[in-house]
């Protein structure tokens, strides 16, 4: 790999990690994208965001410890348990389809989760049947074995829930930071030492995702919360549309 190919990697996870800092969400949906165009495989990509975010999650973990729900958190990640085999089969068969093709598969579930944020409007209640929960929990599973994309599904849950920001945050926090080991696990165990080189990349650029991060909380702190969003959705819709018109146009 070049080191001008090193440099950007840096770049996308620096911008992605502001992007999440600033407005709490959308780390993976840029970064996995953004990774895939600069000519890392899924599996790569997937590997290269997965160490940031395992420490990412670990320090807030800490932080927040004394608001995390320890009960939902084991419910909610058994579940995923369950859920991240079958996403990691599905990026299995994903990796071997044409590039492009992968391309447009990373586009339209961007899309899907965008619509999704917008269209479905979750009223706070006290408890969420479990039908919904297991559902929730085990899509958040499949889509992070499958695109490192878990995070929607949950976050639609706990939003339903009438829980302080701290408490939702813990509990994300938490919730990721679990998932991350077993996560790690499956990827090498299917793909081999393929990835451990991008393993590495993601673990030296650790530092630079911390520091997105921080830099994204003071920007977050500066502008209006719900303008941010905003261009960030935009930017989500712009994503996706390129990711799967560019094939077309090479």
């Amino acid at each position: 790999m070049s080191i001008t190919i090193i440099v950007l990697i840096g770049v996308i996870l620096f911008v992605c990690s502001t992007i999440q800092g600033a407005v709490g969400f959308a780390f993976n949906i840029f970064a996995i994208p953004m990774l895939i165009w600069s000519g890392l495989s899924l599996p790569q990509a997937i590997t290269v965001t997965s160490i940031p975010i395992f420490m990412q999650s670990l320090t807030s973990t800490y932080k927040l410890r004394k608001y995390i729900k320890w009960k939902d958190v084991a419910k909610g990640t058994f579940f995923r348990y369950l859920g991240l085999p079958l996403g990691i089969y599905l990026l299995t068969l994903i990796n071997d389809f044409d590039k492009n093709n992968i391309k447009q598969i990373v586009g339209i579930v961007i899309l899907l989760i965008v619509a999704v944020q917008l269209l479905f409007k979750v009223k706070p209640k006290e408890e969420i049947g479990w039908f919904w929960s297991i559902l929730s929990f085990l899509s958040s599973g499949i889509f992070l074995g499958m695109i490192s994309m878990g995070g929607p599904p949950v976050i639609l849950w706990v939003m339903a829930h009438r829980w302080n920001a701290l408490e939702i945050r813990a509990f994300l926090s938490a919730l990721f930071f679990l998932a991350s080991p077993f996560l790690l696990v499956l990827l090498y165990y299917n793909f081999g030492k393929e990835l451990v080189y991008y393993f590495v990349i993601g673990l030296s650029f650790t530092p630079v995702v911390i520091l997105g991060t921080l830099f994204g909380v003071k920007l977050g702190n500066l502008l209006d919360h719900k303008k941010l969003k905003r261009i960030v959705m935009s930017l989500l819709v712009l994503t996706s549309i390129v990711s799967i018109v560019s094939p077309y146009f090479n």
